[in-house]
């Protein structure tokens, strides 16, 4: 492998851990339990990634015009998904059903659009682009594409995670019964 390929190699990976680490900040933003303040939070976290995407592809970083980026791809996706997304950060503010229905589905839906956010700025800044020349209308479908990908991840995210909680809580129900076993099993 030459040393140029070997640097735009290393350059991904980069980029690709900023990315992991920004989409579970967004989780983390997605968990906060006040309407709205989460969507900013969550907003701020995007900003951030392209921050740190900027520095790793060495382009100019402005973030009024990320800031505009972000906005336009979200207005994007202005399907039945985001009415979803606009009704679960509503839901947040119903006493009791509303948190527990905000805290299940926006750390996923936020993780996503993340997900898809970075892609998008990651494949436009890996084939020499500036956020000054991203165009929105130009990488709309493909950051569509990214949610729904984006979606999937978390979905595999989330059963990797559940599944290491029971594994754990089988462990530890174990752990449990074999520490208590000598006071339950005298007659």
């Amino acid at each position: 492998m030459s040393t140029e390929t070997t640097a735009v190699a290393s350059r991904a990976a980069v980029a690709n851990d900023i990315l992991n680490d920004n989409i579970a900040l967004a989780i983390g933003a997605g968990l906060i339990p006040l309407p709205w303040v989460d969507f900013a939070a969550i907003t701020a976290v995007q900003l951030k990634l392209g921050k740190e995407l900027a520095d790793c592809y060495g382009v100019d970083y402005k973030e009024e015009q990320v800031r505009g980026i972000v906005v336009a791809l979200l207005g994007a996706y202005t399907s039945t998904a985001a009415a979803t997304t606009a009704a679960t950060v509503l839901a947040k503010s119903i006493p009791g059903l509303g948190s527990v229905v905000g805290v299940i589905t926006l750390p996923a839906v936020a993780g996503a659009i993340t997900y898809a956010v970075g892609k998008i700025f990651i494949q436009h800044l890996e084939s020499g682009g500036t956020f000054l020349s991203l165009k929105v209308p130009d990488v709309q479908a493909g950051f569509l594409r990214e949610v729904e990908k984006g979606k999937q991840v978390m979905s595999a995210k989330t059963k990797s995670i559940g599944s290491k909680i029971a594994e754990f809580s089988d462990k530890l129900e174990d752990r449990i019964d074999a520490t208590l076993a000598p006071y339950t099993n005298r007659r």
